[in-house]
């Protein structure tokens, strides 16, 4: 056992004092005449034994009252054995994200996070090793020494990589693995955000050693951020504006109700607006935003909040008039209502070929191949669309309305395991759009209660096997899907049920039909918008660059150049641009086959924006049945990391065996007073 303050042990000479009072009775005594002189001897007896100590029992307890109280002063703790403090390991995980930026003083919560772990291990025992993790270094290789592992902290800075309170303890559960010791103790310094930290899932920690649990909030936190922004229109035409739809949000107790909102192109301000809330949590604002030049332009969505800031920004890569081409194989003239769909966006270019006279070579330069109201697939057809698919283009076909199923049903199942159902002439709508799909996810903001789908009168039923992979984009009643998407190889045959025309189904003259159709040609051709988040494992999809399949593309910024991973899909490559870049901005993507550049924007996640944080008992019941210490600014710094660390304060127990030692002395006392009161009440015989 040690002591926190040793030299309140010199008080300890105070209990020699209750023995003084015990040995040296100073009461008076009665003085009284005998008759006789044979009762001196029994005076004389009598006066040695008042000498001796009186009320042995009341002595102890204040003796042993005044030895609680000394020990209470000095504040003992138990000291751990060398096997356990000097071969032991201490982790310190430090939550470096955003989020820890707030602060209303001169320090954040992270520079005070620093501050507490910095003193945690400068008191720590000169043998002890640590583990110092972080957000952005979740995987510490080796445990260090103290002068290392103190560097290590003065270059934790802020980082765009939240990470999870479960995958914090099985990083500690994994270093635990190399390792022969078998006390560990754990150090959790964070703000317990709710959702972005904290979580639901339990935690798997089953490691020897304690967990302590720092928690560093900011009382009374606000937050005013932008959710998202995005443009109604997949296409951005240089001649007239485009709907820019922004989403505000705030979180926590904002002091402010009010953000003036800046959209910039460049370095050009080119909209000015204010977001004001009511009692509303979400904001929406459209703005008209016209980008006069072609190409790929940053677009900047800013506002100014404090103390947060990092989520103040929300950046946009936007590419006006791309040059897509949309091949139409059919036995006779484009379908007025695909010429119509298509003359809705810019930059579209529209190409016929009949189905008996293939040209191979035109093929290869489409972004969409639309099979148009096809009865017979020749055999040239058949080969042209399968050598198509398996380069990764995209293939979209309508049945004609006398179509040779049986023949139809022989061509489709080279391409996969599909094939056609006699024709069904009832009346049938479609019931269920799969709005998460890509080509439906954006259509709305949320799906309208009045939304109209198609109507159709007549339809092939459609029926695949498991290695066509189907996604019903729209569904009937029965589950048979009216539009479907199949992938057998890398690239993607899209399906509709019905021909295409007014007699079939209305599909030509709904909402859906002009927009999924210009996502059909786009997939191929790249994006004209791309706002990610760093961090995110999604790839970003990006067209064929070159005939060279040993070329990467590059990622690069200023004073920043590296090759994400990425890997071959279809057409083109899936590009993991979010896990690659350290932080939120404009990068450009450049394949080392092509001489174009395409610019894509980066934005932080706004899970760090939402100020709502766990409290201890959810906490503790994740951990259940690990038990998890708590920690606080007010018990570090009164008592040390020593006695914080202990699961209850050793000086508290001392105060409470005072008080009842206190308590059974009055008792005594009382006792004894009542006694002598009887005796003088008892008149002499």
């Amino acid at each position: 056992m040690g002591f926190l303050f040793p030299l309140f042990l010199i008080s300890g000479l105070a209990l020699i004092i209750p023995l003084v009072i015990h040995l040296f009775n100073l009461r008076k005594y009665k003085r009284v005449d005998f008759p006789d002189t044979r009762f001196l001897r029994d005076i004389q007896l009598s006066t040695k034994r008042q000498a001796r100590i009186q009320n042995k029992t009341l002595m102890i307890v204040r003796m042993l009252f005044l030895a609680m109280l000394v020990l209470a002063f000095a504040q003992p703790f138990f000291k751990s054995d060398s096997k356990g403090t000097k071969a032991g390991i201490t982790v310190v995980y430090i939550d470096n994200s955003y989020s820890m930026t707030l602060g209303a003083g001169q320090q954040s919560l992270l520079q005070k996070a620093v501050n507490k772990a910095r003193d945690l291990i400068q008191k720590g025992d000169p043998g002890s090793r640590f583990l110092v993790l972080t957000n952005d270094k979740i995987s510490a290789t080796r445990p260090m020494m103290r002068d290392e592992a103190l560097k290590v902290l003065a270059g934790i800075r802020p980082v765009a990589k939240p990470a999870t309170l479960n995958k914090v303890m099985g990083a500690v559960t994994a270093a635990k693995g190399n390792e022969q010791e078998e006390q560990w103790n754990v150090y959790l310094f964070s703000d317990m955000q709710d959702k972005a930290f904290i979580g639901k899932e339990k935690i798997r920690y089953n490691g020897q050693g304690t967990v302590y649990f720092y928690p560093m909030q900011e009382k009374e936190a606000g937050n005013i951020y932008i959710d998202t922004a995005y443009f109604l229109s997949p296409n951005l035409d240089t001649r007239q504006p485009g709907e820019l739809v922004i989403k505000v949000k705030r979180s926590g107790d904002p002091k402010e109700n009010i953000a003036n909102l800046k959209v910039s192109v460049g370095e050009q301000v080119r909209a000015v607006s204010s977001v004001v809330f009511d009692n509303d949590s979400m904001m929406l604002d459209t703005l008209a935003l016209q980008l006069s030049a072609t190409g790929w332009q940053p677009v900047s969505i800013s506002l100014q909040d404090h103390p947060l800031s990092f989520d103040d920004t929300f950046r946009i890569a936007a590419r006006t008039s791309p040059e897509l081409s949309v091949l139409v194989v059919g036995d006779g003239t484009v379908n007025p209502y695909l010429q119509a769909a298509f003359r809705t966006y810019e930059g579209f270019k529209i190409q016929q070929q009949n189905s008996t006279a293939i040209n191979k070579a035109e093929w290869k330069k489409q972004s969409l191949v639309i099979l148009q109201n096809i009865n017979i697939i020749t055999p040239a057809l058949e080969l042209t669309v399968k050598e198509r698919l398996d380069n990764g283009q995209n293939v979209l076909l309508f049945p004609g309305t006398g179509g040779n199923i049986s023949q139809l049903n022989q061509s489709l199942k080279k391409w996969g395991d599909i094939s056609l159902a006699e024709t069904d002439t009832s009346a049938q709508q479609v019931m269920s759009l799969q709005q998460a799909h890509p080509l439906l996810q954006d259509l709305f903001e949320k799906i309208p209660e009045n939304v109209q789908l198609p109507l159709v009168t007549k339809r092939y039923p459609i029926n695949a096997g498991l290695t066509a992979n189907q996604q019903s984009l729209m569904s009937f009643r029965d589950g048979k899907p009216f539009l479907a998407e199949y992938t057998p190889g890398p690239g993607k045959l899209y399906i509709c049920a019905a021909p295409l025309d007014d007699r079939s189904s209305n599909f030509a003259v709904s909402y859906f039909f002009a927009p999924v159709l210009y996502k059909m040609a786009v997939q191929a051709g790249g994006n004209s918008v791309y706002a990610g988040t760093v961090g995110d494992n999604r790839p970003l999809w990006m067209p064929a660059g070159g005939d060279d399949s040993r070329k990467v593309w590059h990622m690069a910024a200023a004073g920043f150049d590296a090759i994400p991973p990425q890997r071959p899909a279809g057409s083109g490559s899936e590009i993991f641009a979010g896990s690659t870049a350290i932080h939120a901005g404009f990068y450009h993507l450049q394949h080392e086959a092509l001489a174009d550049t395409v610019l894509i924007a980066l934005n932080n996640n706004n899970m760090e924006s939402r100020l709502e944080f766990a409290g201890r008992k959810q906490v503790a019941d994740l951990f259940a049945p690990v038990k998890v210490n708590w920690l606080d600014e007010h018990s570090v710094n009164q008592a040390g990391w020593r006695q914080a660390n202990a699961p209850f304060p050793l000086w508290k127990i001392a105060v409470i065996l005072g008080l009842l030692l206190l308590a059974a002395e009055t008792w005594l006392l009382l006792r004894g007073y009542r006694k002598n009161s009887y005796k003088e009440a008892i008149p002499a015989n």
